[in-house]
């Protein structure tokens, strides 16, 4: 498929190119830049202004001067085929294609088509794109030269871009050339534009003179004046005026553009060449690649002995190697196709599709065009085509061949079926919401009986955009129901619907969904760590994970280093985010994300960055993940991640002190899923309430968050969040005397067995064990928990740990003990910018007999408006009163005072006044 490098030579004299001398001398200079340092040019003009001639004058150049020249160019037939256009470029290079490390070779020629293997993102293909220019360019510069880079196919547009802003210090040149387009702005390319403009009347006939001189000065005047500049328009149309022999000019008919007539008279030239040359030629117009072989395969007996008409013509040319045919200029290839019929362009089309059995994208894709009548055979090829395209990474490609599979599907079971995997696909992999509704309009309009694919693709539509898992719950389970005997490990279909019905469970955390999805998964046997029924059997029920189950999930993460299937990154990643074995797939997790080519999958993978962030206490990171998360969603219309990336935003507020930021979140969610009855969501926002009550050591509101996600003692199953809220419950309801609550609900996390599955809920175990034991024992379990294995990854446990400890010492009696954890603690919450939980340490040093904490004099740091609230409440007034009085929210004014306790040492309104009286005179106001 490869186009020829060096393809010059054709009649372009640099020096004769009239009225150009400003570019030529921008291009030379482009050169000598490319020579030294890289450079990029991206010559922008209407059709026939000379772009095509420009480069080609470039390349001739390029080459006078001891660089190597690379030729591609966009073909409007190729446009929906990733890749297309880079293919042209890498197919040039074929040894240094060898020369390259395995893993960069691989990536290259799957993504091409050149051979099999994992899907490759499409980062991965650019990065090994660029190594192979790189290493083409050793032995001297390299020009890379692609002309209509308008219809050049997205993949191959976007890895032109990527090269092209990263060439400073290769000797690499990077010239490109498109048309202005009409429509939506042409994407960024990051090459630098040089717009070419018509030539002024002196030059346009200085140039019909050269090269028409035996006809009159008003001839030739004539048609500078009608061809407005064009060059392209000025030969061809003197051309056709000399050949007629039309010496008045009279009948050209000019008045529509140049562009237009332009490609008239080329078509008149086509039509003039014998039928076999027509043939030939639509051919290569719609093969678009230009590849000899490949014509001379389907252009049958004679070989391509009929072009030479048209060589002769000058309306195509072959390569110096005789290995590509290119045509003269875009406008040639159009006219070609504009003048065959129908039955000629679909016969053409299945000539080549014949000869390119070993490319199933391509030869799919000329099927396609070649049958105008269902044909279950060609709907297979096609959809088979659309499987290749999913593995290369070529979401879209995939989502177009399966519903131009559909359409050709005289079955119409099979014509839904593949209009709801095109449709889901849509919505999971490529982030197309609308193209999925479009799709699913559709498959609704067509009264065959419900599939498993449009129940996966019309439950995860409802689902992620309107958060209706009722509906996506009654969707699936009927379809699932309705399915075969599920005896072996479920695939294809039935596994994405089962992984959907799981998601929408998992959201609606209701007993009525999950009771009907766990009898399902009771009859099928046990599944891979990345599942959908192991996914439901985790969620169901985390105390029942086996150890052989965490042993086979650590292999499968083990095997992710390399994984280019986004599905089965996210999969694995959603059954390790629950056992704490995220960090393990981070990496992959953010390929998916960076990489970009499954925008649905980075919505998930943002998910997992920010939980992995945020049990590591790294809060900023984690609020940042979701705060790209939450902008991603409102962009394209997955409202109920957008929930999930509030729930993080309120916990990162929780912990760092920021309760008006946490309320804000919380109440986001309960607005948006309350309604809903999303109570998984909904419980999301009572753990950052309860969090965010407990550093503020507000533990009524606290014990009210965390017993409506369960009460005390009570773990029910489809859950999970009870172990997130665990520590949060015991702890308030122990500072509200309701001790035996506390007891109760440490017990039943402890027999829950969840202890085993990570360090960071051992932790939680053994410190609620710890701070519910009786005193004798609490010294030993405190202990125990600290000396935990792996504990140092969990800082913000680990100075929980710390702060109860010393808070048990300290009610014991042993003061000097208990400094020694609360300080530990403090540390600790102040590296990590928990500010209320340093607070809360610090009032605990000081009821020790620590009366100087390591910032400092108390109130040195409160602000104006700090002190004036603090001042205000000290006086006796509400919160209410107070934001009354301050023009205020109450929010912002208890935010306020949860700043200013830590500022002055202290933990309760009852000890302002004292605190404040203890602060220093304020300075005398300067005189002026």
């Amino acid at each position: 498929m490869g186009r020829a490098e060096s393809v010059i030579g054709v009649g372009f004299d640099p020096i004769g190119l009239i009225g150009r001398d400003r570019e030529l001398a921008e291009l030379a200079m482009f050169l000598d830049k490319t020579a030294a340092d890289g450079a990029t040019v991206l010559l922008t003009g209407e059709p026939g202004v000379g772009k095509t001639a420009l480069l080609d004058a470039t390349a001739e150049l390029a080459v006078a001067k001891g660089a190597r020249v690379v030729r591609g160019s966009g073909v409007e037939y190729e446009t929906d085929i990733s890749f297309a256009g880079l293919h042209q470029l890498v197919a040039a290079l074929p040894d240094e294609l060898g020369r390259l490390p395995p893993a960069m070779r691989e990536a290259l020629e799957v993504a091409l088509g050149l051979g099999a293997g994992p899907a490759p993102k499409p980062i991965a293909v650019m990065n090994a794109a660029l190594s192979l220019f790189d290493e083409a360019a050793k032995e001297q510069p390299l020009l890379l030269v692609v002309d209509d880079l308008h219809v050049v196919d997205h993949a191959s547009r976007s890895a032109v871009g990527f090269v092209a802003r990263r060439l400073a210090g290769r000797r690499i040149g990077l010239l490109g050339a498109r048309r202005p387009e009409s429509g939506e702005p042409f994407p960024a390319t990051g090459l630098t534009e040089v717009e070419i403009t018509p030539l002024d009347d002196a030059d346009a006939l200085r140039l019909l003179s050269r090269r028409f001189a035996h006809l009159p000065r008003r001839i030739l005047s004539t048609v500078a004046r009608e061809a407005q500049g064009n060059p392209l328009a000025l030969l061809e149309f003197a051309g056709s005026t000399s050949v007629s022999g039309d010496r008045n000019g009279a009948g050209a008919g000019w008045a529509s553009g140049p562009g237009r007539d332009v490609r008239a008279l080329f078509g008149a030239r086509v039509e003039r060449l014998p039928q076999r040359t027509r043939d030939l030629l639509l051919l290569a117009a719609l093969e678009g690649s230009g590849d000899i072989g490949v014509l001379e395969a389907a252009g049958g007996p004679d070989g391509l002995e009929g072009l030479a008409p048209a060589e002769r013509d000058h309306l195509v040319m072959v390569a110096e190697n005789g290995r590509a045919v290119r045509f003269r200029h875009p406008l040639v290839r159009s006219a070609v196709v504009d003048g065959s019929t129908g039955e000629q362009r679909r016969s053409a089309h299945r000539r080549l599709a014949d000869v390119l059995v070993d490319q199933p994208e391509r030869r799919g894709d000329h099927l396609a065009r070649a049958t105008t009548v269902p044909d279950e055979g060609v709907a297979a090829v096609i959809e088979s085509a659309a499987e290749s395209s999913l593995r290369r990474g070529d979401a879209d490609g995939a989502v177009a061949r399966l519903r131009r599979a559909a359409e050709l599907s005289p079955d119409r079971a099979e014509r839904r079926r593949r209009l709801s995997r095109a449709a889901y696909l849509a919505a999971w992999v490529a982030g197309h919401l609308d193209v999925s509704h479009e799709i699913m309009r559709e498959v609704r309009g067509d009264p065959v009986a419900r599939s498993l694919s449009a129940a996966a693709a019309a439950g995860f539509l409802v689902l992620v955009t309107e958060g209706d898992a009722d509906t996506a719950h009654a969707l699936l389970m009927d379809a699932i129901e309705q399915a075969p005997a599920l005896s072996d490990p479920p695939h294809g279909e039935l596994e994405t619907a089962l992984f959907t019905v799981t998601l929408a469970t998992q959201f609606s955390g209701r007993e009525e969904h999950w009771r009907p999805l766990v009898e399902v998964l009771g009859r099928l046997p046990e599944a891979s760590p990345a599942a959908a029924a192991t996914l439901g059997r985790i969620h169901h029920d985390l105390g029942s994970v086996t150890d052989d189950m965490l042993r086979r999930l650590d292999e499968e993460i083990s095997r992710l280093k390399g994984q280019t299937d986004a599905d089965v990154v996210i999969r694995t990643a959603l059954v390790a985010e629950y056992v704490d074995r995220l960090p393990g797939c981070r990496e992959e997790v953010f390929r998916v994300i960076r990489d970009g080519g499954a925008v649905g999958s980075s919505m998930p993978g943002l998910i997992f960055v920010a939980v992995d962030d945020m049990y590591a206490s790294r809060w900023q990171a984690s609020a940042e993940a979701a705060a790209e998360l939450i902008a991603l969603c409102e962009e394209t219309g997955y409202h109920l991640f957008a929930q999930v990336g509030h729930y993080f935003s309120a916990m990162a507020a929780a912990q760092r002190g920021d309760l008006d930021g946490c309320h804000e979140h919380c109440r986001a969610i309960w607005d948006w899923s309350g309604p809903r009855r999303l109570r998984r969501l909904v419980n999301h926002a009572h753990q950052a309430a309860a969090r965010a009550a407990v550093g503020a050591a507000d533990f009524e509101t606290a014990y009210r968050h965390a017993t409506a996600i369960c009460a005390p003692g009570v773990l029910p199953p489809f859950n999970p969040d009870v172990e997130l809220s665990a520590p949060d419950l015991v702890e308030a309801a122990l500072r509200i005397g309701r001790h035996a609550e506390a007891r109760r609900h440490a017990e039943a996390i402890r027999e829950s067995g969840i202890g085993r599955l990570s360090s960071r809920m051992a932790l939680t175990v053994t410190t609620i064990t710890a701070m519910t034991s009786a005193p004798e024992d609490m010294t030993q379990r405190f202990e125990e928990a600290l000396a935990l294995p792996g504990a140092e990854q969990w800082p913000f446990e680990v100075g929980r740990v710390h702060l109860a400890y010393g808070e048990a010492l300290r009610r014991q009696g042993l003061n000097r003990e208990s400094r020694a954890q609360l300080t530990a603690a403090r540390r600790l919450f102040e590296e990590l910018g928990a500010r209320p939980w340093e607070a809360r340490a610090a009032a605990e040093l000081r009821a020790t007999g620590m009366t100087r904490t390591a910032r400092g004099k108390a109130g040195e740091a409160l602000t104006p408006q700090e002190l004036e609230v603090a001042r205000l409440a000290a006086s006796g007034l509400s919160n209410p009163q107070i934001a009354s009085r301050l023009f205020l929210s109450p929010r912002t004014v208890s935010s306020h005072l949860y700043h200013v306790f830590p500022k002055l040492g202290i933990t309760s309104r009852a000890e302002l006044r004292d605190a404040l009286d203890a602060l220093p005179p304020e300075p005398p106001a300067a005189e002026a």
